[in-house]
């Protein structure tokens, strides 16, 4: 039988918050054995899977004398026999500098970008105001009884309330950094209650970050962008430049790099409002002269091989649906997809190759028929129409452009605006559903 006569424990590293003596099972505690408690310590009996005496710091000879709870176990006869218990050392001090985070992503409900899985760090301090409560609750009930266990079970417990809180809070992704005290404040509140119950005191609680996946970070991006340069056409000019970075990294050659070229004047000239002007205090260039005896109008091969190249760059998901027919999945805010369909293989009544692009709105309600015909009059690209699909006769957003005046780099600079668009349209005929 193993036998207790020194009972000690010491703590190198002042950050274990419960030691067991023994480490496993229990021990037979000789009468009249030594306990020493350290400063920032307490010791506690524990039998039966209950907390039983508590010993603040000094040293200690154990005898029914000072603990008479222990001796109500001892009978007459054997009064001077060992027990069978074990001793849980509790530290005392502040735990600072506790961290806290999200293993997986929580999911909310944000009011700008709908559903969003966000993830949280932060620090925490607490400390133990009732041992034998602790004991009690985590160790007694939950079987933890180590320091990182019962850490383990804190920070579960504080992702859970975070959790609870920002889902509750209303608070959007966009206002969080200015209400970040707030937060903290009200999950200190919050998480303390749950503290308590363990006999612990929350003494500190400071969230360092919330943030969102990447392409809710993407979406905010654009929506700051919007906001300095203003409107609708300018979302369209910012996706073209997106549109136009990928085009440029697949190379100058070829239809691709040809219609880039051809792009990229006209549209710094209409940026600097009529004329490229000079830097204050620099002599202006002269207007390097363009040799465009090369181009060719691109096929509808062209288009389509293109359109696959750069949609892969820029995280569309391109499904031929048909010969000389795309269907493109362009990602938006808060991870949703707008369907749009190119069809590669149109010719309008003289003959002439067209490119058509259109994407769904959702169901046509007569009663806004009017609403939105006279938006299509500051509709950036294309007109709203109606569409007889294999879903019945739909409302889309729809534009054609000729083969022959259009390059791969002028049809993303169309389809992200017509996305973009459509996607808004749909949302506020659907009531904030997302169906395409």
């Amino acid at each position: 039988m193993f036998r207790l006569e020194v009972i000690d424990y010491i703590d190198q590293s002042n950050q274990s918050l419960v030691a067991r003596v023994p480490e496993s099972g229990t021990a037979a505690i000789q009468f009249g054995a030594q306990l020493i408690v350290h400063q920032n310590q307490e010791a506690i009996f524990f039998r039966d899977g209950r907390a039983m005496d508590a010993f603040g710091p000094g040293r200690y000879t154990l005898t029914t004398a000072n603990i008479p709870l222990i001796g109500k176990i001892l009978t007459a006869p054997f009064e001077r026999s060992p027990f069978q218990a074990c001793v849980y050392y509790i530290g005392k001090q502040t735990f600072i500098d506790q961290r806290w985070g999200t293993r997986t992503p929580i999911t909310v409900k944000d009011p700008n970008f709908g559903i969003v899985r966000l993830k949280g760090y932060g620090k925490f301090a607490y400390r133990v105001v009732d041992g034998s409560l602790l004991l009690n609750t985590i160790v007694g009930t939950q079987g933890k009884f180590t320091t990182d266990e019962i850490l383990n079970y804190l920070r579960d417990l504080i992702v859970a309330g975070i959790t609870d809180l920002i889902a509750s809070s209303g608070i959007g992704l966009l206002d969080m950094p200015t209400r970040m005290d707030d937060i903290s404040a009200a999950a200190r509140i919050k998480l303390g209650d749950q503290f308590s119950k363990f006999g612990l005191e929350l003494t500190e609680f400071f969230i360092s970050s919330i943030s969102a996946p990447e392409e809710v970070q993407k979406a905010i991006d654009a929506r700051a962008s919007m906001a300095v340069l203003g409107d609708l056409r300018s979302y369209a000019t910012y996706s073209a430049a997106n549109a136009m970075q990928a085009t440029g990294a697949a190379g100058a050659n070829g239809p691709l790099g040809i219609g880039l070229s051809m792009m990229l004047p006209s549209m710094l000239n209409a940026q600097a409002g009529g004329g490229m002007q000079a830097l204050p205090g620099v002599a202006a260039s002269p207007v390097p002269k363009l040799d465009f005896s090369n181009a060719r109008v691109p096929t509808e091969a062209d288009l389509s091989s293109a359109l696959g190249a750069l949609g892969e760059k820029l995280g569309w998901a391109v499904q031929s649906i048909d010969d000389g027919k795309l269907q493109l999945g362009v990602p938006l805010a808060a991870s949703r997809r707008q369907r749009v369909f190119v069809e590669l293989d149109r010719k309008d009544s003289e003959g002439n190759a067209l490119v058509g692009i259109w994407s769904p709105c959702g169901a046509i309600n007569q009663a806004a028929a009017m609403t939105i015909l006279r938006n299509n009059d500051s509709v950036v690209h294309g007109a709203f129409a109606m569409k007889r699909t294999d879903d019945g006769e739909i409302l889309v957003l729809k534009s054609n452009v000729l083969a022959s005046l259009t390059n791969a780099a002028e049809l993303a600079k169309i389809i992200s605006a017509i996305a973009w668009q459509a996607d808004e349209v749909e949302s506020q005929l659907s009531g904030g559903a997302d169906s395409h």
